[in-house]
């Protein structure tokens, strides 16, 4: 699509795909490519036929975080302008909260600073073996401000405070060992199968049970356990009295594959 100049949006079967498309920026996110980023999110959101979304990057890198030209430039402008510089990939991160699909990071590269934040906020990291995540914002007189919301959930507190207080790399080895990476590719052909494995997996289940599944799940896990439990009790009935399980309770007795309908938001 002619709209979009520094990402490729596409779609194969149900899969939705976001390629950050500037490798000779090693696919940094200025301005314009969050704003693209943010966009096409809800572009596959909105399409029915889209079941699951992966983002990477074009080139040997998955993202190198935010343009540094033109954060050089931030300490020139006022106190609103600076405020909202980063209005796009905020509003990313508050949409991959709401999002009723899921989102698979495929990490071909390095991930560094709001890059590593671009695969942290996806529900599923694949990587190649050799990518490296990083936070290097203290080397520059920054701090990672923005992404401690969403990586302070998927990796353990210390070992998080230390790469963000060293700027220090580490492999997709050590990101898997800590939990952060679910799955390690040996290169980006085993990377790309291991995604359209997810994609094809995604497809079997009930697209209503992902939407509403994964806003609770969000919900749920940063509450404290009793006020979850009873929560859970209340957000159960959407499914009790939803038609997906009753079109999965018939088809598992009537032995066939289940005719799942599109989940529609309210809004639709």
């Amino acid at each position: 699509m002619a709209k979009w100049k520094n990402i490729l949006v596409e779609r194969s079967g149900s899969l939705g795909k976001i390629t950050l498309n500037r490798p000779d920026a090693r696919n940094s996110l200025d301005n314009a490519t969050a704003s693209e980023v943010l966009e096409s999110l809800h572009h596959h959101f909105r399409d029915e036929q889209v079941r699951s979304i992966v983002i990477t990057g074009v080139g040997d890198a998955f993202c190198a975080g935010g343009d540094l030209k033109q954060m050089h430039a931030l300490s020139s402008m006022s106190g609103d302008e600076a405020y909202a510089w980063p209005t796009a990939i905020v509003d990313a991160h508050k949409a991959m909260l709401a999002a009723d699909k899921p989102v698979i990071a495929a990490v071909n590269g390095p991930a560094m600073a709001g890059g590593m934040g671009l695969a942290g906020m996806c529900d599923i990291i694949v990587a190649i073996k050799d990518a490296q995540f990083a936070m290097p914002e203290v080397k520059i007189g920054l701090f990672p401000m923005i992404i401690v919301a969403q990586l302070s959930r998927s990796i353990p507190r210390k070992h998080l405070l230390e790469m963000m207080m060293t700027g220090d790399a580490i492999d997709a080895v050590e990101a898997y060992r800590l939990g952060f990476v679910n799955k390690l590719a040996e290169d980006k052909a085993d990377m790309d199968a291991i995604v359209e494995d997810y994609a094809r997996r995604f497809e079997k289940t009930s697209p209503t049970a992902i939407a509403l599944g994964r806003r609770a799940f969000t919900l749920l896990s940063d509450m404290p356990a009793a006020q979850a439990i009873d929560a859970a009790q209340f957000l159960n009935l959407p499914f009790f009295f939803g038609n997906d399980l009753k079109e999965g309770a018939d088809a598992f007795f009537e032995k066939r594959k289940p005719r799942w309908k599109p989940f529609r938001r309210k809004s639709e």
